[in-house]
C-alpha cells in the first residue's frame, strides 16, 4: 500500500512540474549567421575532348614490367594495358567537374575480353603536364 502511494505521489509531482515548468530561466544568445547561397550550375557535356588533356601518355613500368598507355585525341580515345585488349573510344564527350578535373564519356566496340559499351566514362585529373586516371594509382606521363 505504501509503495503504491509513493509511486502515485511521484507521478503527480512529475505531471505538475511538466505543466508548471521547472521555474528556472534559460537565456540563449542570439546567433546571426551569414550564409551565401550559390545557384547550383548544371555541368553540360561538350563534344570532343578538352585541349588541356589531349596527347599521348604512358606509365612507367611497374610490377613485372607492366605498363599502360593512353592516347586522347580531339574526337577519340585509345587505351591499352599490358596483356589486355586495346580499347578504342569514339563519340567522345566531356564535362569539367573541377579545377583540372574532367570526366570523359565515350562509346567503344568489343575487343577480345573487353565487352565494349555505350556511355563509358573515364575520370581524368591533369597534374602539371601529366594526367591521373581515376581507378589507377599510376601517373600517366606525357611522351
Amino acid at each position: 500500500m505504501m509503495k503504491k502511494t509513493v509511486t502515485q505521489t511521484f507521478l503527480m509531482a512529475g505531471a505538475a512540474l511538466m505543466l508548471v515548468g521547472f521555474g528556472g530561466t534559460t537565456t540563449q544568445a542570439s546567433q546571426t549567421s551569414t550564409s551565401y547561397q550559390h545557384k547550383a550550375t548544371k555541368v553540360k557535356w561538350h563534344k570532343g575532348t578538352p585541349k588541356s588533356v589531349r596527347g599521348n601518355f604512358k606509365t612507367k613500368k611497374y610490377g613485372a614490367d607492366l605498363m599502360m598507355e593512353t592516347r586522347i585525341r580531339a574526337k577519340s580515345t585509345w587505351f591499352w594495358g599490358s596483356g589486355m585488349p586495346i580499347q578504342k573510344g569514339y563519340n567522345v564527350h566531356y564535362k569539367k567537374t573541377g579545377h583540372n578535373h574532367y570526366v570523359i564519356r565515350y562509346d567503344a566496340h568489343a575487343s577480345g575480353m573487353f565487352k565494349g559499351g555505350k556511355k563509358l566514362t573515364m575520370s581524368v585529373n591533369k597534374v602539371g603536364k601529366n594526367i591521373k586516371v581515376f581507378g589507377y594509382s599510376n601517373v600517366f606521363y606525357k611522351y
